[in-house]
């Protein structure tokens, strides 16, 4: 016996009983679904309405009926969108016949999941329509929809009640929920499946599933008046995918918005209305080998209206000038109708005139019932008739006249905010609140009437709001010097002749520290220590957000600090102690140490005030005086030789015993530089001793410039009175008048092809200027292996060629730039030291690949005065191809890097005003007025980032 209905073709699957045309019924039709929640209602209409389900009798649906062979059948066959031929009498099982009087339909459904290759029966030659079906059956069904047979085969289960080949198809199944356990922990996968677990188990399937095959436009057609909604086989790429619309031949201009399920879009007309004529909707942007059919005609018809109705249900009108009567005008689209009032005409009231109002979409009726002999109180009536030119369709009414108008009725709006906010967090922000008040007809009040009552904002202590009413609105503001220390909902209740009306408003606290701590500090205190200690703070919003460097020194003047055994630092640089600008915005500056070795440097910083009380504490354990412990090499090391003009350079840092570098030599410490020979000049420090490190000697480019023959050796030695503190350090540069070196050539790294690229190649086919062309190079060793630094003239290229000059070109001094995309060696005869010439061999790879960022830096923190900013933020792109690109060749390349400026946060000294902009001319940020600080963000067309925060010193 076969232990699943059928093997499940997932190729097929189309779902399509969620696109099929709605047949008239729903789960309102059926009295046994009347208890459904709101979210089951969902999925079981989408299955009623498409056709997949019908009732067991016309009003009940049969919830918890089992489901048999031939019933699940249908629902298989609709669900895959299999060809159903309905008119076939006779079937391939022996024990399926169109007579049966109980499963006779299921004929032609069961035939169609044959001849599909879903089925071959029960067992051989039989189908077995009766028999009932397992819900590890269903699970296994669902699970092949989704394509996921083979996931299932590899997941187990442990599931008792559950059958073995089953197991994986359950626990699939219940991974995806797609179906889910009884409320004993258990599947009971050998029990028969309910119509309700098919109904819900299919829909969540269908949310799950991606059809195979190619995307295609399905239809289009217009939505609204200025809307148009497209429709798409399966889900799209809502990234890549661009729907464009035209009429006719002229294109619409229009803004989309794909649906969640990204098998839509609606796209809103941006100048225009949808009016009469042929429309054709064309998606693009999508790779074109995924993409079957590409467009949708449609034919609108101009806006029209079907319905006039009254808003107002009341029966009675006040008596009051201006009274305003509202209409609502429904199109075939069920919105309200755009069309303005000239194109409606009104009878019974002389000289009224309908407008539209833009605000509501509303019609508006002016009339005058003031006139108490005219339109007497309980006895007079108010006839109107307002009609659509030129069309059947009006509304009559004929309103009593009542009293004068009283306030009974108030309504609160939306509350809104500034642009982006959600809540009042900041001095001077408002929150507006539209008030409507109505009499007692039910009409909009016309005049204003004086409220009894101020608004009340509740709890009675918010006294950081002013409230006012202003031009029919309720204005709510944040207080001038008051802060948003809580946050929280509040709230606001208006009054007017007895009727009341209340609103929430919503306050933030959002840059408010309500939670201080120190951050971690890893430098070290150390006895005597003057420069400059930065301590970390770290701050939390009342919602445990943390606080941006920016909020901390925004709150600066709350935050209040106690210091033992240091001094904070003071100037304008500093709000009480914190740092207002640059790298270490929102830390304390701590001065000089106080405290002596293995004393305490006590910090305590704190807020107390009504809303706030929070406090933090940091000791630091003071360490030993800073002295010089070692001289270190920083970067790479010189060349141990070299001929005669020939240079090599080097740097070098004094390290203190806690591996920080050290700018000052203490008392009883001396650095000495010693340079010992002549054979070559040493520039770029003065031998002696150095007391400023930093100014005289650390990283400091020190330059051996080769002369005559011999050994210069570089000594920077420490020393405790006259002891050394640690080993010399030595780098001895030997001159060499030797020429009897190794020549290599060094390897050419990976070339761009200029003539595969759209950008106009003659700004960049120039070897000799162009940044895509790279120079053939060599290394020269001597016998022992070292590196030997020669004159350029020494490694010169004389001569050079290459194999095929359409993939590479290269210039007699050896500057080979990349053709098109191929391989090609390059030969390069260079003259040696020995006056000898030798020919080396490049080979070139030229890749058609554009040049993209594929590193890009700058410098986190600059400091500037007068110095041109864009060059200290040192921005360097490296692409692709390994090539590297500074601030003048990156605009020179722009086309292919797409880098950016993008200058934010900028912040000015004192009370005035400045600005700083990028200068894409010059490339140079202009800086107009006391600027202190700001933030230069740099943004490459592929998403490379890197940002720089820049302050004044």
């Amino acid at each position: 016996m076969k232990k699943t209905l059928s093997v499940v073709l997932t190729s097929a699957m189309a779902l399509s009983m969620f696109s099929s045309v709605a047949f008239g019924k729903t789960s309102a039709d059926f009295t046994d679904l009347k208890d459904l929640d709101a979210a089951t209602k969902v999925k079981f209409d989408a299955m009623i309405t498409a056709g997949i389900f019908d009732g067991v009798t016309e009003t009940t649906f049969g919830l918890k009926d089992e489901m048999n062979r031939a019933q699940f059948a249908k629902v298989a066959a609709l669900i895959m969108g299999l060809e159903v031929n309905k008119d076939l009498k006779t079937s391939t099982f022996t024990d399926v016949s169109v007579t049966d009087a109980a499963n006779g339909y299921a004929l032609p459904y069961i035939e169609a999941l044959k001849t599909a290759g879903v089925t071959d029966g029960y067992a051989e030659g039989q189908y077995n329509p009766a028999g009932k079906v397992t819900k590890e059956q269903l699970a296994t069904f669902l699970v092949r929809v989704l394509g996921q047979d083979e996931v299932a085969k590899g997941k187990t289960g442990t599931d008792t009640t559950v059958s073995g080949w089953a197991q994986g198809y359950v626990a699939l199944a219940l991974e995806l929920k797609l179906l889910s356990n009884g409320t004993d922990g258990k599947f009971g996968g050998m029990t028969n499946a309910t119509r309700d677990l098919l109904v819900t188990g299919a829909y969540e399937a269908k949310q799950q599933y991606v059809p195979a095959g190619k995307v295609s436009v399905t239809g289009a057609k217009a939505t609204g008046v200025q809307q148009v909604t497209v429709s798409f086989n399966k889900p799209v790429d809502t990234a890549k995918a661009k729907v464009a619309l035209k009429k006719g031949s002229v294109d619409v201009a229009t803004t989309a918005k794909f649906a969640d399920d990204k098998k839509s879009v609606v796209l809103t007309l941006t100048n225009v209305k949808v009016t009469e004529g042929s429309y054709t909707a064309t998606l693009s942007g999508l790779d074109a080998a995924g993409v079957d059919k590409t467009t949708a005609t449609f034919t609108a018809e101009n806006e029209k209206v079907t319905k006039l109705s009254f808003v107002n249900a009341g029966e009675k009108v006040p008596q009051v000038k201006d009274l305003v009567i509202e209409l609502k005008a429904e199109n075939q689209y069920g919105q309200n109708a755009s069309l303005n009032g000239s194109n409606y005409s009104v009878f019974g009231y002389t000289g009224a005139t309908v407008t539209r109002n833009a605000d509501t979409g509303s019609l508006e009726v002016k009339v005058d019932t003031s006139n108490k002999t005219t339109y007497p109180t309980e006895i007079g009536v108010l006839p109107l008739t307002v009609s659509m030119n030129q069309s059947a369709v009006s509304v009559s009414k004929t309103f009593k006249i009542g009293t004068e108008q009283l306030t009974s009725k108030v309504e609160l709006g939306t509350v809104e905010y500034a642009a982006g906010k959600t809540a009042l967090s900041a001095e001077g922000e408002k929150a507006t609140i539209a008030i409507t008040r109505y009499d007692q007809y039910g009409f909009k009040m016309v005049a204003d009437a004086p409220t009894t009552t101020a608004p009340v904002i509740t709890p009675n202590d918010m006294n950081i709001l002013d409230k006012a009413v202003v031009d029919n609105k309720l204005v709510i503001t944040v207080a001038a010097g008051k802060k948003v220390e809580k946050s929280g909902e509040y709230t606001v209740t208006y009054y007017d002749m007895g009727a009341s009306a209340t609103a929430k408003i919503a306050l933030t606290a959002g840059s408010v520290p309500t939670k201080l701590e120190f951050g971690s500090y890893n430098g070290v205190v150390a006895e005597g220590d003057t420069n400059a200690k930065y301590i970390p703070i770290v701050a939390f919003d009342a919602a445990g957000k943390q606080l941006s460097a920016q909020d901390i020194v925004d709150n600066a003047d709350s935050i209040k600090f106690a210091v033992s055994g240091a001094t904070i630092a003071t100037g304008s640089e500093v709000t009480n102690g914190i740092v207002k600008y640059g790298e270490h915005k929102g830390m304390l500056k701590l001065g000089a140490i106080e405290a002596k070795e293995r004393g305490i440097v006590y910090l305590n910083m704190s807020i107390y005030n009504a809303n706030v009380q929070t406090q933090a504490q940091l000791p630091l354990t003071v360490a030993a005086a800073r002295t010089p412990e070692s001289a270190v090499l920083s970067g790479s090391e010189p060349a141990k030789k070299a001929l005669k003009d020939a240079t090599t350079t080097m740097k070098v840092l004094v390290k203190d015993q806690y591996g920080e570098t050290l700018d000052m030599v203490p008392d009883g410490y001396t650095v000495n530089v010693n340079v010992d020979g002549t054979s070559a000049a040493v520039t770029g420090v003065t031998a002696g001793n150095v007391t400023d490190l930093k100014a005289a000697l650390n990283d400091k480019e020190i330059t051996f410039t080769a002369n005559t023959a011999g050994k210069t050796t570089l000594e920077v030695s420490i020393k405790k009175g006259a002891v050394e503190v640690s080993p010399v350090l030595k780098r001895t540069v030997e001159v060499i008048s030797s020429t009897d070196l190794t020549y290599n050539a060094k390897a050419l790294s990976d070339m761009f092809a200029i003539q595969t690229n759209d950008v106009a190649k003659e700004d960049f086919e120039d070897a000799t200027t162009s940044k895509f062309a790279k120079t053939v190079e060599v290394a020269v060793t001597d016998k022992s292996g070292d590196t030997v630094a020669v004159p350029a003239a020494m490694k010169a290229v004389k001569t050079a060629s290459s194999s095929d000059i359409s993939i590479a070109t290269v210039t007699p001094d050896g500057k080979v730039l990349g053709q098109r995309a191929g391989k090609a060696t390059i030969t390069a005869v260079v003259s040696k030291a020995n006056g000898e010439t030798q020919a080396f061999t490049y080979e070139v790879n030229v890749k058609a690949d554009a040049p993209a960022v594929a590193t890009l830096t700058a410098n986190d923190n600059v400091v500037y005065s007068a110095i041109p900013v864009a060059e200290m933020i040192n921005v360097k792109v490296v692409d692709n191809y390994g090539i590297e690109y500074k601030l003048a060749e990156i605009a020179t390349y722009q086309n292919f890097l797409g880098v950016q400026y993008i200058i934010s946060d900028v912040k000015v000294e004192g009370t005035g005003t400045g600005t700083a902009t990028f200068n894409s001319s010059t490339g140079k940020i202009d800086i107009v007025g006391n600027v202190k600080e700001f933030v230069v963000k740099t943004i490459s067309n592929n998403g490379k980032t890197t940002t720089t925060h820049v302050t004044k010193n």
